[in-house]
């Protein structure tokens, strides 16, 4: 048992620590760099609460991901250059990840995404891949949203998207469902801008019942103008007949 123990691996390629403002140096995130090792920096986290209700103190979360296989010794050289806690090996990076901002833990403070800081050229974006369950579910999201809101312009659509900071449905519309978002979208821009087949060729009674008719459903004067192919002055004609 002993010999199994020796030679025991107890080395990992992501180690993590926390990292306190008042013990850190003022420029441990440049001595981190100085490693060349890809980390990441979470929020600072000064919104955490004890179970007694009081506040945690607040701290920063960092991620060490090494291309290969580290020893404890080794990584507490990094986290002693700046004044860290022990660091703890994880076998579960994608869970770590997330955990920056609490993100699969609701019942805590939920941080901004978009203030995870990726150092010495870390990646983090496909920890916070939709699994498909949740792509189904935040497409449902953004249908109903699209037909609540009449949104009938892909490009006003995408652009509320970044506004927002909505990165789930960025992604679900760009990436795999732009389609299906942009045939919703143009059904709707269609039922906003119907279109008359054959409405330049029809008489002028026929003519003006299609404007009195679009005219009753609210379409706007220089729509049917555009729909009928008259000016707007000869709608506004046709409406007087």
């Amino acid at each position: 048992m002993a010999e199994k123990e020796k030679y025991k691996d107890n080395r990992a390629r992501t180690w993590t620590s926390i990292v306190y403002p008042e013990s850190a140096p003022e420029n441990w995130k440049e001595i981190l760099d100085g490693y060349h090792v890809p980390w990441v920096e979470s929020p600072l986290h000064d919104k955490d609460i004890n179970p007694d209700g009081s506040v945690k103190k607040a701290h920063w979360h960092v991620i060490l991901l090494f291309d290969g296989k580290k020893s404890y010794e080794q990584v507490k050289e990094l986290t002693d250059a700046i004044n860290a806690p022990i660091p703890q090996k994880t076998a579960n990076t994608k869970g770590l990840v997330r955990y920056l901002i609490h993100m699969d833990n609701p019942e805590k403070y939920q941080y901004k995404r978009d203030e995870i800081v990726c150092h010495s050229g870390a990646d983090v974006d496909e920890y916070f891949a939709l699994s498909s369950s949740s792509r189904r579910a935040v497409l449902r999201e953004m249908t109903e949203f699209i037909k609540d809101s009449e949104i009938d312009n892909f490009a006003d659509f995408i652009g509320f998207c970044l506004e927002k900071n909505e990165l789930d449905w960025f992604d679900v519309a760009m990436n795999h469902n732009t389609l299906a978002i942009n045939k919703l979208i143009d059904s709707i821009y269609q039922k906003h801008n119907p279109k008359v087949e054959s409405s330049k060729n029809g008489s002028l009674d026929e003519k003006v019942a299609q404007v009195k008719e679009l005219r009753s459903q609210g379409i706007k004067l220089a729509v049917i103008a555009d729909t009928i192919g008259v000016s707007l002055a000869t709608v506004k004609r046709y409406l007087n007949k």
